[in-house]
């Protein structure tokens, strides 16, 4: 199977800056290499289950450290609303429980804080129940963090011979202050914690695209694990239906190779997220701090790869494009935002299959506008088995934009949010997520909790 774009100069309803008019040009102003690299290194990292939940385990396990050994007498959680938010419907991994208490407790019996946001992986039956018990007997306390920080989970443990606190902020492994009985043993760079308030930043999506098809390839092995992990989620998904269902919903009873490309992409990705969102403990490569985000960059991409038959070298380098695309515009919507991470992965998948499509720059270019003109306001109510369904919708538009794209075609400046400079689109997004819903968060919690 194969498409035939006879047709992928621009129209003249395309607005795009001259800098950008050609296909392949040396840019000015680059990023080192290295840079990118570290990007990818730092804002792909292996999950396993909802990352909220498990930030909350991995702190509570953190705390118990540094408390010792004992029987836990009392567990305080202090977090941001976003964290409540993502972690009231969704599977603990390992197990069919949900909600920060519940991750707490288990984190606190059971976590091994050595493994970091795998820290729940060798959770059983005994432990679930001692978690339970934890719970069900008043030993767990909930508060909700008022400060602005949207990532922010503090837990204190006490043995009653001994405590423990942990505190992570702005990332969901990243640890701010630990301290036993009272005593500071860690304290992280106060100048890091400034850089970190919301910057999960690379340079543009021109620089990004050059980074893309020159990158030597020996140097892609985080791309190549995100490959790997994502597309075995995606395979326990067709093998058998977990959570909400979309996929076999969405594949019906045709053949995979029946499928066009636009329904092939979201049944792959959308049975990897049904997986991920039923809480089994199986890894993901996160991206940008969400498993789901990195699932909907990695397995759209593989998926195309897949059905366009494209060599290998050119699914890493639409790979490597897709995932900086959606760490770039992660980063203008924040790490945990109202708006869903989904749409920021889109853009990133829709940029990576261009470049599978045989499209260049111009054309990734016409992919965010058409991505972000299309889907501009998809809201996060938290996270659950219907984001699935989210992911599947993301996905369509993913592909859509893409073959938009490649007909020499996107959404004007003069249409809602989309800028001439695509730059400046993400801006106005940015806009929509911290000035336009900044109250957003609040209020689906409070939605939640009221039902």
């Amino acid at each position: 199977m194969s498409y035939n774009y006879a047709d992928k100069t621009f129209k003249g309803n395309v607005q795009i800056r001259s800098c950008y008019a050609c296909c392949d040009p040396v840019r000015l102003v680059k990023m080192k290499n290295t840079d990118y690299l570290k990007q990818l290194d730092e804002e792909l990292v292996i999950a396993v289950g909802c990352t909220e939940p498990v930030a909350v385990a991995y702190a509570a396990a953190l705390a118990k450290k540094q408390a010792g050994e004992g029987d836990i007498e009392s567990l305080a959680v202090k977090a941001s609303v976003n964290i409540y938010k993502n972690a009231m419907g969704v599977n603990i991994p390992g197990t069919q429980e949900m909600g920060v208490a519940m991750a707490a407790a288990l984190g606190a019996i059971a976590g091994d804080s050595d493994l970091v946001l795998e820290v729940l992986r060798h959770v059983d039956e005994e432990d679930i129940a001692k978690a339970k018990a934890l719970c069900d007997e008043g030993h767990v306390s909930l508060d909700i963090f008022k400060g602005d920080q949207p990532l922010y989970i503090d837990v204190f443990l006490s043995t009653g011979a001994h405590s423990g606190r942990a505190v992570i902020e702005h990332k969901h492994d990243l640890i701010m202050l630990l301290e036993k009985d009272g005593q500071t043993v860690f304290i992280n760079d106060t100048e890091l914690s400034t850089d970190l308030k919301d910057s999960i930043t690379v340079d543009d999506i021109a620089s990004i695209y050059d980074f893309a098809r020159t990158v030597d390839l020996s140097k892609l092995d985080r791309i190549r694990e995100a490959i790997k992990l994502n597309s075995a989620v995606a395979e326990e998904g067709l093998r058998k239906g977990y959570g909400l269902g979309v996929s076999p919903a969405l594949q019906g009873t045709r053949d995979l190779t029946e499928l066009d490309l636009e329904l092939y992409c979201a049944v792959l990705t959308s049975a990897a997220t049904d997986v991920r969102m039923a809480g089994i403990p199986m890894p993901v490569m996160s991206n940008s701090g969400s498993g789901n985000q990195g699932l909907t960059v990695t397995v759209p991409v593989l998926a195309a790869a897949r059905w366009l038959k494209s060599e290998e070298d050119e699914h890493l380098r639409a790979q490597t494009l897709a995932h900086l695309i959606a760490i770039h515009v992660k980063g203008s919507f924040g790490r945990l935002s109202p708006l869903c991470g989904a749409v920021a992965a889109a853009v990133g998948a829709s940029c990576g299959i261009v470049y599978l499509l045989g499209g260049k720059l111009q054309e990734c270019i016409a992919a965010v506008q058409n991505v972000f003109g299309s889907i501009t306001g998809m809201i996060c109510d938290g996270a659950k088995a219907g984001c699935a369904l989210k992911v599947s919708t993301c996905v369509f538009t993913a592909v859509q934009a893409a073959k938009v794209a490649m007909a020499g075609r996107s959404i004007q400046s003069t249409d809602g949010v989309i800028e001439e400079d695509v730059e400046a689109t993400i801006r106005n997004m940015e806009r929509i997520s911290k000035e336009g819903m900044a109250d957003m968060d609040k209020l689906l919690l409070n939605i939640m909790l009221n039902k």
